[in-house]
């Protein structure tokens, strides 16, 4: 399948910025549950992640915040779920990069990114590339040389997602390398790491917090992370540019975004609320040991973001897709 250029003119003005909608009930809102849907499966980094900031809201909000997964479909069928839903503020759609990436990816897609509009981006995380403890390769360049020897045997490597910045890290790894590697495509990470484990799949890129628990355990060797420097909090652990492939960087970040139409009183209650649940000890705690580092941005700070991602990741697919890449 060929990236998908012709998606070059979105329609920026809801996706990246709020729309104006008159405030409807805004003294007494929420007065039912929220829901949160999330395009993964239960207990991966966007899940996780998610449902520490739910907790809180819960409490911000004086109104039950529900998280609810609907993986599967290169998070498509999250994502249109939510794309359908009344723009009243009581549904969310966990998101991350996969939002801007799908669209040179698909064009099959039921639901187009100017559904949605930008309510707040609450954190980051590394990607880092892992193999089995089993593995022979104790370095990115001893897994390179493997790839290379295998010849058309590609050598497999687990994905969450086709659309996901985990798979889209590996095609810039593999392209930067100049080896092949075949995907085995799962819904979401957690699936991958049985596999990962019992050395069924012998590569991965994941989120820090599906992975480094088991690095520290010994029964899964970190070879670099996906990011531009190395992560203070594991020193130990080389870049894939440092390790001598250029140009593969691919930081993850955790956001929430609403339908296009959303009354905007309701999207700066629910981002104030998320700055505020950041705030707290605890979830700053819990997102810590989620290898989740803090970084917050409101609706307009996000969806300048948005702009700034969405023209770095159209330049990856071109890149990607000009060397064949699928």
């Amino acid at each position: 399948m060929k990236f998908n250029h012709a998606v070059a003119t979105l329609g920026v003005f809801v996706l990246f910025g709020a729309a104006s909608t008159p405030a409807i009930g805004q003294n007494n809102w929420p007065d039912k549950p929220i829901n949160i849907i999330v395009p993964y499966s239960a207990g991966g980094a966007t899940d996780i992640v998610t449902r520490v900031i739910a907790t809180e809201l819960t409490n911000q909000l004086k109104s039950t915040v529900v998280v609810e997964n609907k993986p599967g479909g290169n998070s498509n069928i999250a994502a249109d779920a939510v794309a359908r839903a009344e723009p009243d503020g009581y549904t969310l759609l966990a998101t991350g990069p996969w939002l801007l990436i799908n669209q040179f990816l698909e064009t099959g897609r039921r639901w187009s990114p100017e559904q949605f509009m930008p309510v707040a981006r609450v954190g980051v995380t590394d990607n880092i590339l892992v193999v089995p403890a089993s593995s022979p390769a104790k370095t990115l360049k001893q897994y390179v040389d493997m790839a290379k020897a295998a010849g058309d045997n590609h050598l497999q490597y687990g994905s969450p997602g086709f659309g996901s910045t985990q798979r889209m890290a590996v095609e810039m790894f593999a392209n930067a390398a100049g080896i092949q590697l075949e995907a085995v495509q799962y819904k979401g990470a957690p699936p991958i790491i049985p596999d990962l484990l019992t050395g069924r799949v012998g590569m991965s890129i994941l989120a820090a917090s599906n992975v480094t628990g088991h690095v520290r355990e010994g029964k899964l060797r970190a070879l670099a992370t996906a990011s531009d420097e190395r992560n203070p909090d594991t020193p130990d652990i080389p870049t894939v540019i440092e390790s001598g492939y250029k140009n593969v960087e691919a930081l993850s970040w955790f956001g929430f975004n609403a339908p296009a139409g959303t009354p905007p009183e309701r999207i700066k209650k629910l981002a104030n609320a998320m700055q505020r649940a950041l705030a707290k000890p605890e979830v700053q705690k819990q997102l810590k040991s989620a290898d989740t580092r803090i970084a917050f941005m409101g609706p307009d700070d996000f969806g300048t973001y948005l702009k700034d991602e969405k023209r770095r990741w159209g330049a990856v697919a071109e890149s990607l897709d000009s060397k064949g890449k699928q």
